[in-house]
């Protein structure tokens, strides 16, 4: 799965009764994945099976009583997931002037959303780009700026103030300015008839209105808001 998208990770491999074990040392961490063998009279001779893998990654430099400090860790059932696992923490929890970005390649930059997406943040990087954020009272709120991850957050930097949000408040990202972005939402207006809720636009997947009377409309009277026709109207147009 990773082939090609990050650096091969140098791990070591140990075989031991019942457990494979594969670990990663470096300067700053320990990283290993444990993968729990199944053995028994019914599998196959000469093929070993894997019923689970364990992730863990742990730091070196702040230890605990002389220990390696756990970071994060996981399960996974296969080893490619524990590994992307792996690129991912180690490429977000380390400061990228360490060296180990090539290793977490496109997993430093993946993040799940408010929605529940995944998205690779990479073409944002060093745009301007605006945001819409969820707030503790469940109301949203734009904000705009030059955009960077730092960790596990997003920033955005305008020549006056950095606002930072982690990626779970954020509903959605787009690259490009306030009044842009405004514009789009407002865009529905221009098609409005002027009566009831009826549009010059065109029944498609995901609308909740259906055909109007005259051809090329479509009416949404008596259904909740159309998230294709309706998004970013005025309360007052929705009755």
């Amino acid at each position: 799965m990773s082939e090609g998208l990050a650096d091969p990770i140098p791990w070591s491999y140990t075989d031991l009764p019942g457990v494979l074990q594969w670990t990663w040392v470096s300067q700053h961490f320990v990283a290993s994945i444990l993968g729990q063998e199944v053995v028994g009279a019914d599998m196959e001779v000469g093929r070993r099976h894997v019923r689970t893998y364990h992730w863990e990654l742990s730091d070196t430099i702040n230890r605990q009583q002389g220990l390696p400090r756990l970071l994060v860790e996981g399960g996974a059932t296969t080893f490619d997931d524990a590994e992307a696992r792996i690129r991912e923490h180690v490429g977000k929890a380390y400061d990228r002037s360490l060296g180990y970005l090539g290793f977490a390649g496109p997993w430093a930059y993946t993040f799940t959303i408010a929605t529940g997406d995944v998205l690779d943040v990479r073409e944002f990087i060093g745009t301007l780009t605006t945001a819409k954020v969820l707030m503790a009272d469940r109301s949203e709120r734009t904000v705009s700026g030059d955009f960077s991850v730092h960790h596990y957050e997003f920033c955005f930097t305008t020549p006056s103030s950095v606002f930072t949000v982690v990626p779970e408040h954020v509903v959605r990202l787009s690259n490009r300015s306030e009044v842009a972005e405004r514009a789009t939402e407002l865009t529905s207006l221009r098609t409005y008839t002027g009566v009831g809720r009826i549009y010059r636009e065109e029944v498609r997947p995901g609308c909740t209105g259906k055909p109007g009377f005259d051809v090329g409309t479509v009416d949404h009277a008596g259904v909740p808001r159309c998230q294709l026709h309706e998004e970013g109207l005025p309360e007052h147009l929705l009755r």
